[in-house]
């Protein structure tokens, strides 16, 4: 993630006052935003814990829910402060600041994590299906929703006491490494991972037979991982770019900031809409309830559709 710090010195050292008025406007932007995705996560987080039945998924979408508005409300503080700052020129002290990166560095890991796991799980109940009805570790979603919180946890930490402003604007040994660690982590397992298994669900999608419609589970993992990879991969790698001094100006390191800001606050924010539109009903105008068309998402399918890379082998229609 970017670093706030870093930011907030390139702010410091803008003379231009107009530059000042402008990010204000966009940090101000940015806030009305995370209380949009604040609104959706909240009512996905009510809908999941006390209006759905449990299952297998919907434990990692509840999970995948709360770690998006920890990054959302902890966003949004940031953004207001910046924009205060810019306005006002009231300076937060860096133990505030990196305070609120750990919250909001921590809401961003697990979400990445979260959404990797949900997309891994999804592909093993369609490449091993006896396995998965059979075999499968009553307790996994707990347990692998625990270690998830705990490996956010970690890189976050990591990330911001290893790795803060004066460390990554110095390049020095220790945050070298964990830049380098990062990439590879982003770059060489969980971006591969949301791929192969975008790929494979894709693939049962378009191959599920015409009289029998897939689950709204693979749309909705499906169009999610890909607001994923297009709105917050390209970014991450020009941060790693930026690390590296491929960009020396301030004001482009500062408007790189923003940008992957906006794309990282529409990836957390965009996912209760996903569920929305893939749910409704669209013979209904406005598709029917919220509350029906998260149901309709976030059922239970194992009764529905039986899994398999052959395009005939499937079972009931989802209603």
């Amino acid at each position: 993630m970017a670093d706030t710090g870093n930011s907030s010195s390139n702010i410091t050292n803008t003379t231009d006052r107009s530059i000042y008025v402008t990010y204000s406007v966009v940090s101000c932007f940015a806030v009305v935003l995370c209380l949009l995705g604040l609104v959706g996560n909240a009512f996905v987080i009510w809908v999941l814990s006390f209006n759905i039945k449990r299952n297998k998924y919907t434990v990692y979408i509840l999970n995948l829910a709360v770690a998006d508005f920890i990054y959302l409300l902890f966003s949004a503080v940031v953004m207001f402060l910046m924009a205060d700052q810019m306005i006002n020129l009231r300076f937060q002290t860096r133990a505030t600041l990196q305070a609120l990166e750990v919250m909001y560095d921590f809401g961003y890991s697990a979400g990445m994590f979260f959404l990797t796991a949900i997309s891994v799980e999804r592909c093993l109940s369609v490449l091993f299906p006896i396995w998965y009805k059979c075999y499968r570790p009553k307790h996994l979603s707990a347990y692998s929703c625990g270690g998830i919180w705990l490996l956010g946890a970690l890189l976050s930490l990591l990330d911001n006491f290893v790795c803060p402003a004066e460390a990554f604007e110095g390049m020095t040994i220790e945050c070298t490494g964990v830049q380098v660690f990062s990439l590879v982590l982003t770059f060489v397992f969980v971006i591969p991972l949301m791929l192969v298994t975008s790929f494979i669900l894709i693939y049962i999608v378009k191959t599920t037979s015409k009289k029998s419609r897939p689950p709204k589970i693979y749309v909705a993992i499906i169009v999610t991982v890909l607001v994923f990879l297009i709105s917050v991969t390209p970014i991450r790698l020009l941060w790693f770019l930026l690390y590296f001094k491929s960009f020396t100006s301030k004001i482009s390191a500062l408007a790189l900031f923003f940008t992957s800001t906006y794309c990282t606050l529409f990836n957390s924010s965009a996912n209760p809409f996903i569920y929305f539109f893939v749910g409704r009903q669209r013979k209904k105008r406005f598709g029917g309830s919220i509350n029906g068309a998260l149901s309709r998402v976030f059922k239970d399918d194992d009764t529905e559709q039986s899994s398999g890379l052959d395009g005939n082998t499937s079972t009931t229609s989802m209603p």
